[in-house]
Order: structure tokens, then sequence, then C-alpha cells
């Protein structure tokens, strides 16, 4: 009998069967992993050829037939997606990935490794370069990087600190903190080309309020890649507003505290825009100063459900 997988790494995928081929392709560039592992593909009810992508890779080594597992997840949404891999997972650590990645050689190592040795974490997030498929665009700052997946707080680990938080693309977990704090809220996070988001900050948070500290992993490092779709100021506008739309959700239920220390963070948020829209205006990138407030500006209109 197969011995148990000692962590499952989880790639959920709607409708993107080529990022999903690519990826797989660079996950294997460096062969089977020397560990045991598992990749589980949650395929959230794709109509493309996502299941036939899966089929190909397990297939292509000898080993990769019991590697990666295909499962299908019906219900649509990203949560939805996570939740079914969490529960299907064999392993007691469980590592997320976007579908759209390229793998460096440190990636999965890395997070074996950490686990292996840190077995009291219970959450914790790696590092995230950004890939751009095409140019990039003369309104993309560097303070809008993160929209696109950039996450790097150095090279060294360290406990996140408190403003901040690991990105969905490359967060790892011990499998049992899900039956102490529940799992992702599928009223939150992407649904088909609805771009709310807030259901990993939302997990964090309930992370945190059991005093537990998040870490961070820089060798598990991976490059996040972006396809132009993701280039138009349309899409940037549909993503701030999916995130005021998420942060209205999150803050239902929340208590005073929380609450006025969301929007207190927000403000300084927007108040830290000024100045570097000033920046940008003097060495003469006008369209990066405009970009910074307009999304801010939808931040808020997705929050407010302004019409305009």
């Amino acid at each position: 009998m197969a011995q148990a997988p000692e962590i499952s790494f989880i790639i959920c995928t709607y409708n993107r069967a080529d990022y999903l081929s690519d990826t797989l392709r660079s996950i294997f560039e460096f062969g089977i992993p020397e560990f045991r592992c598992e990749i589980l593909i949650i395929d959230n009810n794709s109509s493309d050829r996502t299941a036939e992508i899966v089929e190909e890779y397990k297939h292509s080594f000898d080993k990769n037939d019991e590697l990666i597992r295909y499962i299908l997840e019906p219900k649509q949404g990203l949560s939805h997606a996570r939740n079914r891999g969490i529960k299907e997972s064999e392993a007691p650590y469980i590592v997320f990935l976007d579908d759209d990645i390229k793998v460096t050689k440190s990636l999965l190592p890395a997070w074996h490794s950490f686990f292996t040795n840190n077995p009291q974490v219970v959450a914790a997030g790696g590092k995230i370069h950004v890939q751009f498929d095409d140019s990039r665009p003369r309104w993309m700052s560097y303070f809008l990087l993160p929209l696109l997946g950039y996450h790097d707080l150095g090279d060294s680990i360290k406990r996140y600190p408190a403003t901040k938080y690991p990105f969905g693309g490359n967060m790892g977990f011990n499998k049992k903190i899900f039956d102490e704090v529940g799992y992702f809220d599928t009223e939150l996070g992407r649904k088909g080309k609805s771009l709310k988001a807030g259901e990993e900050k939302d997990l964090f948070n309930r992370i945190r309020s059991r005093s537990y500290d998040l870490y961070y992993v820089p060798d598990s490092f991976l490059y996040h890649r972006v396809g132009a779709h993701r280039l138009s100021k349309e899409y940037i506008r549909n993503q701030a507003i999916g995130l005021g739309e998420s942060m209205k959700m999150r803050l239902t239920n929340a208590s005073t505290r929380q609450f006025f220390g969301n929007w207190i963070k927000e403000a300084s948020k927007l108040l830290a825009s000024i100045p570097l829209g000033i920046f940008y205006l003097l060495i003469l990138t006008p369209s990066k100063a405009k970009m910074l407030f307009l999304f801010r500006w939808w931040i808020w209109r997705g929050y407010f459900k302004l019409s305009s």
C-alpha cells in the first residue's frame, strides 16, 4: 500500500486550460519531487479542455498517474473549489497555488522543508513576482503590482506584520487549522467572471483571532503570469470594485473596533496616494498618478455601491 503524501499542492482552475498546461509543465520541468506529495487539480466546472490537459500530464511520467489527481467541483466559486481541495487532500499540510504560475526549482522543496521543520506553524505565505505576457502598461505603477499577485517581504523567514497577509496564489496551511477556524467563506471570493475577493483575508483574520502567527517563506518562490486581459483599465476597475464589495461583506458582522480599524487603514492608503501621485507627476508619468487615485475611488465605489 502506498504511503500517504506528506504535503498536498492544490491548484484550483476555471476555463484556463492553456495556462494550466504551462503551470504543470513548469512544475515537472525539475522532475518528480523527491518527497511524497500529491497535486490536486480542482476543476471548478470548466467547459474547456481542462480535464484532457490533466489526463495528458497524469500519463507524461510513470509516477504522475498517482501523483496527480483530477477532481471536478461543480459548485461555482473559488472558495467552493478550495474547500473541496481541503476535503480531498490526503496530506497533513496543504499549499494552494494558482493555475497561471511559473514554478522555480526551490518552490516545492521549500514548502516541504518549512512544514517539516516547523510543524507548529498553522499558516504561511510564499514569495510571488510578476511575469508579464505582454508589455507592462505605462499606468501600471509598482504600488499596483500587488493587484497582479506581486508579494515580496524580503529574503528571510519571518512573521507577517499585523497589517499584511499571505497571498492566495502561494499559501500553505497545517490542515488541522481548518477544523479549528472553519473553511473559506463561500460568500466571498471569485465566482465565474465576478472579481470579488476577501476570502483569504477573512480566513487569516480568523486564524489570527486564535493568537496564531502567520509566517513568510521566501524560498517558496514563484512567478505569477499576467496576460493581456488583466492589463486593461476595465479589468483593474472591476477588480477594485470587487475588493470594495468584498470588504463590505467582511465587515457586515465585524466588531466596532474592526470596522473603524479597517477604515483607518483605508484612509491612510488614500492619504499615502497623494504624495505618490505628486511624485509621479514630477517625473512626468501622470498616467500612474491618475490610476492610483482611480483605484482608490473604485474601491470606495464598490463598498458604497455608487453608480458612477
